[in-house]
């Protein structure tokens, strides 16, 4: 049996679309992930995300891109906390604490969804996610 050819990750573009998703996470609070879900799928082959006895070639699974654009923005959103507050803007510590265990919650459910709901399906709620996002920031 001939071995699949190890097709190397274009370390470059990874890197420019990783500042691209920190810079876009610092600036607007959000679209970082965004920008990785779009580009994880076209910069990286699928044993990257798969373990290595899935063939290259084999088709990525949404929850593979959308788990390593999470674990990707925690730091990054940390980081520009950090920097937030360094620089004098200071969260409303009400707000905080009303969401923070929510939406850590919300994460919990969420994660464990993902591995139960089929990829097509997860695609077209990301894909209405952002569309009505975009609309609203319009108006």
């Amino acid at each position: 049996m001939k071995k699949a050819a190890h097709k190397p990750l274009p370390w470059l573009l990874l890197g420019v679309t990783g500042v691209g998703a920190g810079l876009l996470n610092g600036l607007l609070g959000a679209a970082g992930g965004i920008l990785l879900v779009a580009l994880l799928p076209r910069l990286t082959p699928p044993a990257v995300l798969y373990p290595p006895a899935v063939p290259l070639g084999m088709y990525h699974e949404r929850r593979d891109i959308l788990a390593t654009a999470l674990t990707v923005m925690l730091p990054v959103s940390a980081v520009s906390g950090v920097f937030y507050r360094v620089g004098g803007i200071r969260p409303d510590p009400t707000l905080l604490l009303l969401l923070v265990v929510p939406a850590a919650a919300g994460g919990f459910i969420g994660a464990r969804l993902l591995g139960k709901l089929p990829d097509q399906t997860l695609k077209k709620l990301f894909a209405a996610l952002v569309v009505v996002a975009g609309i609203r920031m319009l108006f």
